[in-house]
Order: C-alpha cells, then sequence, then structure tokens
C-alpha cells in the first residue's frame, strides 16, 4: 500500500452552540478555521432570512485587511479604506474592485451549518497494522478540529466506484466511525 495525495473538499461544521450569533437572521461571525491554509482560513459566516447561509473570505480584496462581521444596513465593512460588501461578497462600495472569496454552506435544518473548502491537498499515510483484533490498514494523517472525515474504499485510485466504510479511530478500538 502506497501513500496517498489527494485534493479533496474539507468541511467545517460550525454548530450554534459554538455560534450563537448564527442561531437568528441576520446573526454573522468572523472565525479563524484551523488547518485551512492562511490566505482563506479567516472567514465570516451570516445566516439571513429563510435559513441561507453564506460564508466569504474575510479578506478584503483592496489592502487584505480583514472585514467586520456582516451587520444589516451596512453589509460587510472594511474599517481601513471603507469597502463594503453585500452579504454574499460582492462588491457594493470600494475602493475595493472585486469580490470576497464565497464558500458552499450547508444547514442542517437544525443547529448547525457547514462551510466547504475545496480542492484542499493533504498527504495520507499507510501502514499495516497488527492489532489483538487482527491485522488493520493504519492511515495516518493530521485532524482539524470541527471536520468530518469519511473512509472511502475503492479497487483502484481515482476508481469512481466507491464505497464508504466504517473505521475504528484507535488502534484496538471498535470499527464502528463511519
Amino acid at each position: 500500500v502506497s501513500d496517498i495525495q489527494a485534493g479533496e473538499t474539507a468541511v467545517y461544521k460550525m454548530s450554534f452552540d459554538e455560534f450563537p450569533q448564527l442561531s437568528e437572521s441576520y446573526g454573522s461571525v468572523r472565525v479563524n478555521v484551523a488547518g485551512i491554509p492562511s490566505a482563506s482560513n479567516q472567514i465570516v459566516v451570516t445566516r439571513m432570512p429563510g435559513n441561507q447561509f453564506y460564508a466569504v473570505s474575510s479578506k478584503c480584496t483592496h489592502r487584505g485587511v480583514a472585514v467586520d462581521p456582516f451587520k444589516k444596513g451596512k453589509g460587510l465593512y472594511c474599517r481601513a479604506h471603507g469597502s463594503q460588501f453585500d452579504v454574499d461578497g460582492r462588491v457594493v462600495r470600494g475602493p475595493a474592485r472585486s469580490a470576497l472569496k464565497s464558500y458552499s454552506t450547508s444547514y442542517d435544518g437544525g443547529e448547525s451549518v457547514s462551510v466547504e473548502f475545496p480542492d484542499l491537498g493533504y498527504t495520507v499515510n499507510t501502514s499495516m497494522l497488527q492489532t489483538i483484533a487482527g491485522d488493520r490498514l493504519l492511515l495516518s494523517f493530521e485532524t482539524i478540529a470541527g471536520m468530518e472525515y469519511t473512509v472511502a474504499l475503492s479497487s483502484h485510485l481515482g476508481d469512481e466506484d466507491i464505497s464508504f466504510v466504517k473505521f475504528a479511530t484507535t488502534k484496538d478500538g471498535p470499527i464502528n466511525s463511519s
């Protein structure tokens, strides 16, 4: 078995218990997402009426200063030079000329929203491991708090015919995570 290089979508799940601002319409929060490349690791997530969620980079496209969280009537505002952006990152007023980078969101209908960071590169190291439960394949990779992980199995690298498998999170633990 060889090491795997991949560029997948990372999903950052935000619980409303941890981010209570997002439990109400017009709630907005600026947050650093650990493990995401520094060019895009600080985002602003905003909840609008109708359970519409938006996530954009907080880095103003004029000079790179962080924009404030969304405020009704003001939008996303950069204090450095006065640029304003709509909730979806579009420029409302310059001097910024280009939109903030936006990210896909998904609402679980209850108590959390997830933000997707596409095309992130990572490395998974593999080795065979003998355990009390028998031989197992050890997958080693850096994890990020708040991220969800799945393990997919296919017969060939790049094969579209995959199946998701349960896994253990410790060497001799039960194979019950998915």
